[in-house]
């Protein structure tokens, strides 16, 4: 009798260790939608709407509990096994294979199944007014306002002008016919407002003396804006047709620059990249989540320029009628100068930041540099480089070697520091010619 009872108690606990966990727990769609999350099922695949993957609402409904199992885990080996339904769904969205989450137990899929038949449904998004297009017109010239500002001041002086000749023609007049009480009406307008002895000095003197003290600080002004605002436009962050995050894409996401600006190695441009690079990320990645099951408006409008229909048949998404993005440009350098991406990249190692400032902390670029001459004169007298380790500054490092053993201290790549400086400003680097041209 004690033996029948161990082999009833044997057998139960080999039941209890063998019988699968998915078994035993309920599905739990907490646990489930982090496992979504972690596993970028979002990236392929919304709730209520097909991207490269079909919607996932209802999934349930369609497919058993084991078929869902092992698709998701295996959806290769699943196929292979024969399954009909798996090669049909296979073909349908263009051979296009779902990822293997291996990783992932049968309870685990069940929790994600959980959380997809529980999930809300997507509210509609409010609105509190007509959408209006930030980009839409055309942006403020104030070139009017200046030239307007001009004519008033031309026509300011003209009459000034008109005015002084018509007082001195009306004094000439009465001092003639003897009038002197006229005559003194008619005196010069500024005699009463300044001293006695003033006024009466010589018009030519008194105008020279008042050039000087009004002009010389007027013309400094001048001067100094000039050279520091006309035609500089630090700071100037226009609004883009499309609204990209450089803060997201090179700073959260840490795309490496060169992914999208791919000439900037080879070519004097970094050249903007084409809405086909932009593709290789959002033709599955639209943002639905942040956007009440929606595509996101920026990315929308990639879509619309390419004449994109993401809801299209495989091979048959695109259309025929593609628009170009007018991108508005940023850092303009003027028609006589030259600047060449791939020298101060690959050659002078410089990093984007150099020039560019923290662009992956920037929401909207901006220029952050001054981009006049006086400040890339500056970088090529200050900025060292690594004559030894580049073999395009092989005659360079020889001659500085050679330098260095004849003069030492004295030498000219001896630095007030104490240590040996080579910088482009040796190297002719700051030879007219290497700029303009």
């Amino acid at each position: 009798m004690n033996k029948n009872r161990f082999k009833i108690w044997a057998i139960a606990s080999l039941m209890a260790i063998t019988t699968p966990t998915f078994a035993q727990d309920a599905p739990n769609a907490d646990n489930g939608k982090k496992l979504y999350e972690a596993n970028n099922c979002g990236s392929c695949h919304a709730l209520d709407k097909k991207m490269v993957g079909p919607a996932l609402r209802g999934v349930h409904e369609r497919r058993s509990e084991e078929w869902l199992i092992q698709w998701i885990r295996n959806n290769k080996k699943f196929r292979e096994s024969g399954d009909p339904d798996a090669n049909k769904l296979y073909q349908e969205y263009g051979g296009a294979a779902m990822n293997i989450f291996e990783n992932l137990t049968p309870a685990q899929v069940l929790d994600i199944v959980e959380y997809i038949k529980t999930a809300p449904a997507p509210s509609a998004p409010k609105t509190t007014g007509p959408v209006v297009d930030s980009n839409a017109g055309d942006q403020d010239d104030s070139s009017t306002k200046y030239i307007l500002l001009i004519l008033v001041a031309v026509f300011a002086i003209v009459l000034m002008v008109l005015a002084r000749v018509k007082n001195t023609l009306k004094r000439i007049a009465a001092e003639r016919d003897g009038d002197v009480e006229s005559s003194k009406k008619h005196d010069r307008w500024y005699q009463k407002f300044l001293p006695e002895k003033l006024g009466k000095m010589n018009p030519t003197v008194l105008a020279i003396f008042t050039t000087l003290i009004i002009g010389l600080p007027a013309a400094w002004y001048g001067y100094k804006f000039g050279i520091t605002e006309v035609g500089v436009q630090k700071g100037y962050a226009p609004t883009q047709p499309i609204a990209f995050s450089h803060k997201l894409h090179a700073g959260e996401l840490k795309l490496d620059c060169k992914y999208c600006h791919s000439t900037v190695e080879e070519s004097k441009s970094a050249s903007i990249p084409a809405l086909n690079t932009c593709m290789n990320c959002h033709k599955g990645v639209q943002l639905t989540d942040k956007y009440h099951g929606e595509i996101s408006p920026e990315i929308k409008k990639i879509y619309a320029a390419l004449d994109y229909d993401p809801e299209g048949m495989p091979g048959k998404e695109f259309g025929n009628n593609p628009k170009p993005i007018r991108w508005v440009r940023i850092h303009n350098l003027p028609d006589h100068a030259y600047f060449n991406h791939s020298q101060h990249v690959v050659v002078g190692k410089l990093q984007c930041q150099s020039c560019h400032g923290p662009i992956e902390k920037m929401e909207v670029v901006q220029q952050w540099s001054t981009l006049q001459m006086g400040w890339c004169i500056d970088c090529h007298r200050n900025t060292g480089i690594d004559a030894a380790n580049n073999n395009y500054y092989a005659a360079l490092h020889s001659k500085a070697q050679k330098d260095l053993k004849e003069k030492q201290n004295h030498s000219q790549y001896f630095g007030p520091d104490g240590k040996v400086k080579i910088t482009p400003a040796m190297n002719g680097g700051l030879e007219c010619a290497k700029c303009h041209y």
